[in-house]
């Protein structure tokens, strides 16, 4: 299983409208590549993770770097790993903000990473805080939503 983790940044403001169309785009289209992953969208700037067979997460990477709702995208791991940290979601998908301390840690992060900055474990931390958003979305609230998508808000 081949895992890539990147960030970049937003090519314009983006509307609510716009990120979900991007989220609805992303999950048919991993669906059908038997891609899963997470998508952060942290003011204005994006982090994704992608999950599946190396050809396939190579592939879509490479589209994606091409795509006009973005900019300056950086590779900050790309390896080979033992399972998939998303296996349910064809692309979860969490709007941050940085208002809160966690959040504020996490964007220097990002922001490292955007100015090629990153380090090794750098990369492993924002790894590790998408995990966890991942793991937050298990509660029984969470399950009860039919998409697994956290909010927007």
């Amino acid at each position: 299983m081949h895992q890539l983790v990147y960030v970049s940044s937003a090519s314009a403001n983006l509307s609510e409208d716009d990120l979900k169309d991007i989220v609805r785009r992303a999950r048919k289209a991993n669906k059908v590549l038997g891609v899963s992953g997470m998508l952060i969208y942290l003011d204005g700037h994006f982090l994704q993770v992608l999950e599946g067979p190396a050809d396939r997460v190579q592939a879509l990477y490479a589209r994606i770097e091409n795509d006009p709702h973005h900019t300056g995208a950086k590779v900050l791991i790309e390896s080979e790993v033992a399972k998939r940290a998303f296996p349910d979601w064809p692309m979860g998908f969490r709007k941050a903000s940085c208002n809160d301390l966690y959040m504020a840690g996490f964007f220097a992060l990002v922001r490292r990473g955007l100015e090629g900055r990153a380090s090794r474990t750098d990369a492993k931390i924002l790894r590790t805080i998408v995990k966890t958003f991942y793991r937050a979305s298990k509660t029984p609230e969470a399950r009860a939503e039919r998409e697994p998508v956290l909010s927007l808000a």
